[in-house]
Order: structure tokens, then C-alpha cells, then sequence
């Protein structure tokens, strides 16, 4: 069995895994980043949403996030910004520059939330959004004409459906905006009926598709007695070339242009997850792709984790390897990203070995989108105000952040971005200041 040895061991990939292993790099440390995947950052909307929604049985909306922190600490004292808050500036901030680094721009609105077009056909509130989605951002009271743009094939897409949508869910938000909608049609594909969201990027990243796209729109918005101001896309502009496409369009049709949002998209979530990877690689992390924790454990002076490296499978059993750190930060994600592990009726945190108990018909509200959210998903790591994990056989080296912490609701409170970049750098940040 090889080894290796770090100042600071992160487990994950996801956004809280960037945010800590950032904190450790600002602090002058080295970081190693292990995980077999990109986590839920990978089907994210690529986008931060800090606090949406102070969630209850009458759920408030939250124009001003800093407001509907201290409003949600009212409501929840043990909430996790109770602990991280303090550290979420520098955290947004972290990430920000991650993304940039790695050529993925994100724009903020002075603490402000705004409202963004998704592919469900109504609005999502977030509080940094890409570039590529800025431009679609709903402002009350403005008029405009929209064109919702689909491509024929994409069946991922109904911009008709989305269009009409868009028109009537604005009224509630004060919009005020004309919505018109047009099918194009694409031939690079040759004659296949269905082309997913991940081929159709693919083919928009070629010169050819680029072109053939910004010929079929311009011909549309030429041939038509209206004049749009904004003109929609379907978050499929590509893997890499996107914003020069996007660009491209708005010159050539002589108006604003967006995506609009998706969440368990791949194709956000790629340029998302890929733009960080390449800002920490950029500031010396490393990261050790493709590999996944098995099992942490104290060890003098620090943590020890045994991880598999590469496929496993019954005839590919991996390669072992233990690595050594001063301290770790566990970043694994909640019940979405995988760290905490759910079977029947009870619930664990895998790496910790820990039960938080069970889930019974009693604590669950049979609508799914209960408007006040799901307790049992506030379950997770309980952690000390440092945000090391309480379980004192790792000595105060072993912290925790993101979605694996008990007290909060990422999906009632629209606040999984936020809580995965505040928690994540204090965690990080202290776990440097251990070594």
C-alpha cells in the first residue's frame, strides 16, 4: 500500500471541497483534494444562492439575503450560519476567484437577490449568477420582448411551453416583459430525431455549429415583424467555447442574450466544476481525481485516510493508498452528494461511522414540496463553533462543512451554495491553523 503525506487532507469535490481546499492555499499550506467525482457542484446550476427563502409554514422570500440571514438565525439559533456566517464574504469571495481563475466569470447585485429564468419555465432566486445567465436576470417593472429559443430535437427544452410560462409566472414577481417563442432547427447532427444536452454543446463548441446556430437565429429575429430585446437559450452553448458564442450572438442579432438555468445539468455543471479544478490546480493543489476515501482515522499528530485510487469493479479492485495529513476537512456532501447514507429507515454518516438516527412516517410531510421544507434533511455532523466534528477521538483535526453539517435545509432555504463556501472556509481556514 503506497502513502503520501499533506498539510491539509479535504475529502470532496464538490463546492465545499474548492472553498476549504482555497482557505488552506491563502493560508500558506499545502492541500490535497481526493474524490471520485465532481459531487453535486456537477449538477448544479453553476450559480450561488446564499438565502432565498426563510423557510416556515409561511415561507418569506428573501430580496436581501444579509436581511434573511438574520431573520433565519431567529427562527433557527443553532442554524449553521450561526457558526460560519462571520467567514462568508471571504468565502464567496474564494470561490468567485476559483471560477475566474479558471475562466468562469460569476456576477453578483450588492447583496441582492435576483430572479432567473429556468428551464421549468419560472423564475429561481439566486445571488451570483454566470455571466452567461446575467442577462436574462427579471427586473420588476421593465418592458421587454423575450425570445425563448428551443432547438428541434433537444426534447430537454420546450420553449414554447417555457415561453408561455415565463409570461404568466412574472406577474408575481412584478414583471412586466412580452415573451415570444421559436423553434430552430440544427442539421449537424445528420437525421436523428433526439440529440441530448451534453451532444448538442459538443456540436455548439465547433465552428460549424457555432455558425450554423447564429445563422438560424439571426434569420428568425430578420424575418420577424418584432424586434427582441433579450433573446433565450436552453444552457447548451457549450463546454468551452460559450461565452464567444454568446458574445457572437448578441453582436450578430444586435440584442442582450442569456441562458436560462437548469439544475442536474451537465453542461453548467461542467463549466461550473471544471472552472474551479483549474483556479485550485493554477494556486498548486493537488488533486488526486477519481479517487474515493474508504476510511479516516486518528493517527499521531493528524488524521490518516485510506483511499482507492482508479476503477473498481469485480475484476478492477483499485489501488490502495493511505495519506497522512495534520488535519482533514470533510466536504463530502449531505443525502444529495453522498456523505450522508440513508437505508430503510435509519441514517449515517459513512466516513464518520456515525448514526444520526432514524426517518419515520411521523416526521416526513407527504407533499414533496412542502412549502416549510423537510426536517429530516436538517440532519448531519454535529460540529463545535470552530467547525471541528465533536467526536473527540480525532483530537479537534478532523472538520467538517457543507451539506454533511446538521441545522440547515439547502433545498427550503435556497442557501446551499452560501453555507457550502462560508462553512467551507472556516473549516479550511482552521484546519491550516492546526498544523
Amino acid at each position: 500500500m503506497s502513502g503520501m503525506k499533506s498539510d491539509v487532507l479535504v475529502i470532496g469535490g464538490g463546492t465545499a471541497a474548492c472553498a476549504a481546499a482555497e482557505a488552506v492555499l491563502q493560508a500558506g499550506k499545502k492541500v490535497t483534494m481526493v474524490f471520485p467525482n465532481g459531487g453535486s457542484s456537477e449538477v448544479s446550476a453553476g450559480s450561488v444562492d446564499i438565502l432565498g427563502v426563510v423557510p416556515g409554514e409561511e415561507p418569506r422570500i428573501c430580496e436581501d439575503y444579509r436581511e434573511g440571514i438574520r431573520a433565519l438565525l431567529e427562527r433557527y439559533p443553532d442554524h449553521v450560519y450561526g457558526k460560519c456566517g462571520g467567514e462568508l464574504d471571504t468565502g464567496v469571495q474564494a470561490l468567485v476567484s476559483l471560477a475566474e481563475t479558471g475562466g468562469y466569470r460569476l456576477k453578483g447585485f450588492d447583496g441582492k437577490n435576483v430572479w432567473i429564468p429556468n428551464m421549468l419555465g419560472t423564475f429561481s432566486v439566486n445571488a451570483l449568477v454566470p455571466e452567461m445567465l446575467a442577462g436574462g436576470a427579471l427586473i420588476p417593472g421593465e418592458e421587454k420582448k423575450v425570445l425563448v429559443i428551443g432547438v428541434k430535437g433537444n426534447a430537454a427544452f420546450n420553449a414554447e411551453a417555457a415561453a408561455m410560462s415565463y409570461q404568466q409566472y412574472q406577474k408575481k414577481l412584478g414583471g412586466k416583459a412580452d415573451y415570444f417563442s421559436a423553434e430552430i432547427r440544427l442539421t449537424g447532427w445528420g437525421d436523428r430525431r433526439k440529440v441530448s444536452d451534453g451532444e448538442l454543446a459538443d456540436y455548439l463548441d465547433t465552428r460549424e455549429g457555432a455558425q450554423e446556430l447564429i445563422s438560424a437565429v439571426r434569420t428568425f429575429c430578420g424575418n420577424g415583424k418584432y424586434h427582441f430585446d433579450t433573446i433565450l437559450f436552453p444552457p447548451v452553448l457549450g463546454y468551452v467555447k460559450y461565452q464567444e458564442l454568446l458574445a457572437e450572438i448578441k453582436a450578430a442579432c444586435g440584442c442582450n442574450a442569456a441562458e436560462v438555468q437548469a439544475l442536474g445539468n451537465s453542461v453548467i455543471g461542467y463549466r461550473f466544476t471544471r472552472a474551479l479544478y483549474r483556479g485550485l490546480e493554477a494556486r498548486g493543489a493537488v488533486l488526486l481525481r477519481g479517487t474515493k476515501a474508504e476510511s479516516i482515522s486518528p493517527a499521531e499528530n493528524g488524521i490518516d485516510a485510506v483511499c482507492t485510487i482508479g476503477l473498481t469493479d469485480q475484476l478492477h479492485p483499485g489501488e490502495k493508498m493511505t495519506i497522512h495529513a495534520s488535519s482533514a476537512v470533510l466536504a463530502t456532501g449531505g443525502f444529495v452528494g453522498g456523505g450522508i447514507k440513508a437505508r430503510r429507515t435509519e441514517v449515517w454518516i459513512e466516513l464518520l461511522e456515525e448514526k444520526l438516527g432514524g426517518i419515520t412516517t411521523e416526521v416526513l410531510d407527504r407533499n414533496a414540496l412542502s412549502r416549510s421544507g423537510q426536517d429530516f434533511m436538517r440532519m448531519g455532523a454535529e460540529v463545535t463553533d470552530d467547525l471541528s466534528v465533536k467526536d473527540e477521538i480525532y483530537n479537534g483535526r478532523l472538520f467538517a462543512c457543507g451539506d454533511i453539517l446538521a441545522g440547515h435545509n439547502f433545498a427550503s432555504e435556497r442557501s446551499g451554495a452560501g453555507i457550502a463556501a462560508a462553512s467551507a472556509y472556516l473549516a479550511g481556514k482552521n484546519a491550516a491553523a492546526n498544523i
